[in-house]
């Protein structure tokens, strides 16, 4: 039975692979030339948007064990085909064709094509674009189709956001190429994020397991901030991860369909231990990374869930987008990793922005997907 469950995962990673093998090819063979339209800014701006997603699908899609670690790979490939749907168009003198959203339970479902009044369960009503499937179950009173994860499309913000100006076009991706009848390879990109463990980190530093342990990571860095990584595989809803500090407990992850991984910024600390419990049904991974291995932005990033990354850029005005209920915010951390000043938050699906003065380490809370883009003041 085990062997049946591995290979049908193998078999819809495969089927994601090709999709993004897909994507590749049509931006490598598409005629459009950049430097023959210069003077376009927003035919240029599609085409970065189409290159720009082909990357972010290929480094989401390093270390997804299964369908429910695909998720944001689904959304980047719906991205960069939209993207590049306008790229035609807008060639062809047509008007760009409409976003349809991804489903509002889950991206796996497919393109939007209804929409429809639900009200989550202690939350206020609402009107979702969802798939036809789901459509026919909300009006009938049932639950949507339970896949065992769940993403939201991108939300129209209050507030609209300054139109960022577009950047130069990347080289155009080459190709992968498979052979007939062989399962696609795998994207040679680096992997996204807090997704795998970094090279580089001790064995002592790591720890993978199934169902409900605890344990202590031995030999913290000392004088040195580093985070915490702990990812839950397999859509477990009812997953529980704690953190041991002085003796108390505090809950990092609890029971959040939404949610199947920590980043947590551990700041510097005399204790030289790392005390961690994992309550969970199905397989995780944990691992301690140094705090200067944390991705570094200097224009835009978007994730899922809690984030640590490093601001590069100048004084600017931040935007940040969230597509989910619950709360988020971003904060500044210290140069010890501690948390600093508020920069921005806000509840549910929305859209909030602040200042910037300049570098610094950020800490992102939040329930789902999300977007922060930095534009120059």
């Amino acid at each position: 039975m085990f062997r049946i469950f591995r290979r049908r995962r193998g078999d819809e990673l495969a089927v994601i692979d090709a999709e993004i093998t897909a994507l590749g090819e049509a931006l490598a063979g598409h005629p459009f030339v950049p430097e023959q339209h210069a003077a376009d800014a927003e035919l240029l701006a599609d085409y970065s948007r189409a290159l720009d997603a082909y990357e972010q699908a290929k480094r989401a899609f390093v270390g997804d064990r299964d369908l429910a670690d695909a998720a944001d790979v689904l959304i980047a490939l719906d991205e960069g085909r939209h993207a590049l749907a306008c790229v035609d168009a807008r060639l062809a003198g047509r008007p760009t064709p409409p976003r349809r959203p991804l489903c509002f339970f889950d991206p796996r479902h497919g393109s939007s094509a209804d929409r429809v009044s639900w009200t989550p369960e202690g939350g206020a009503t609402r009107i979702i674009e969802v798939c036809a499937a789901d459509a026919v179950r909300i009006r009938e009173g049932m639950a949507p189709i339970d896949t065992g994860r769940r993403a939201r499309p991108e939300p129209k913000p209050r507030v609209p956001a300054p139109r960022p100006q577009p950047r130069e076009p990347q080289s155009r991706p080459q190709p992968r190429k498979s052979q007939p009848g062989a399962q696609a390879p795998r994207p040679p990109a680096q992997p996204a994020p807090f997704k795998t463990c970094p090279p580089g980190v001790r064995k002592t530093q790591q720890a993978q397991g199934g169902g409900n342990r605890e344990f202590k990571f031995p030999h913290r860095e000392p004088r040195r901030p580093q985070v915490l990584v702990v990812r839950l595989h397999g859509g477990d809803r009812k997953g529980v991860v704690k953190l041991f500090e002085d003796g108390y407990a505090r809950v990092l992850l609890r029971g959040r369909l939404e949610r199947n991984r920590v980043v947590e910024p551990l700041p510097v600390r005399e204790d030289k231990h790392v005390h961690l419990r994992i309550d969970s049904k199905s397989r995780w991974a944990a691992w301690l990374q140094p705090f200067d291995t944390v991705p570094m932005v200097d224009d835009r990033i978007s994730s899922r869930g809690s984030f640590v990354f490093r601001y590069t850029g100048g004084p600017a005005i931040v935007q940040m987008t969230h597509t989910e209920d619950g709360d988020f915010s971003l904060t500044e951390l210290t140069t010890e990793f501690e948390q600093g000043a508020h920069v921005l938050s806000g509840k549910g699906s929305t859209y909030a922005e602040a200042h910037m003065s300049g570098p610094t380490y950020l800490h992102v809370r939040a329930e789902g997907n999300w977007q922060i883009r930095f534009t120059p003041m």
